[in-house]
């Protein structure tokens, strides 16, 4: 699904929502870089070795730390974050979905904008000659067939959906026309 599909691409719902910056955790990393700037690539310690080897000397340092000397720890944590990038995971098969499905849409839209550019053409065609003379019902009924048989011979064509011409069915049109050609007259 498209739900499932974006959640792999982004991450999910971690990226979306993060928590507030702690204090405490950029104080730590701000010291655990400051004790491994003087360390070797393979002596520098890790997070968890460093709290247990100076817990009490880091829970000392940080409770004499003031509210201003912290939102500036928790600023500098912002900024950080606000730089990091995101890596998108991928997920080839549910990205194809979501393109494919896409240009599917997309098709149907401009199917049903060229029905109903060519049903207007027909209504206008109509409108104009019905101003200057007047025909019979019958011929009028035969016309109109014959526009709404020629509008969708070249929208079956341009769209590549039909090799050979299909005649309209008035009476199964939705069964016959609209769900196998996806194809719906408007107006």
């Amino acid at each position: 699904s498209l739900k499932w599909t974006r959640a792999q691409l982004n991450g999910g719902r971690l990226t979306r929502q993060r928590r507030k910056a702690s204090a405490w955790n950029a104080f730590v990393r701000a010291k655990l870089n400051r004790a491994n700037e003087t360390r070797g690539p393979g002596e520098r310690y890790r997070l968890p070795a460093y709290i247990s080897a100076h817990y009490a000397e880091l829970q000392q340092t940080y409770a004499r730390l003031s509210e201003s000397e912290k939102k500036k720890l928790r600023l500098g944590i912002d900024d950080l974050r606000a730089m990091r990038v995101n890596i998108v995971r991928s997920n080839p098969k549910a990205l194809l979905k979501d393109v494919n499905s896409t240009f599917n849409t997309m098709e149907k839209e401009v199917f049903i904008s060229e029905a109903t550019c060519s049903w207007v053409c027909i209504i206008g065609e109509e409108s104009s000659r019905s101003a200057t003379q007047r025909l019979p019902l019958s011929k009028l009924v035969s016309l109109s067939r014959k526009n709404i048989q020629d509008g969708l011979d070249n929208i079956l064509q341009k769209n590549r959906l039909a090799s050979k011409k299909i005649k309209m069915n008035y009476e199964n049109y939705e069964k016959n026309i609209v769900e196998v050609y996806a194809v719906a007259i408007n107006g």
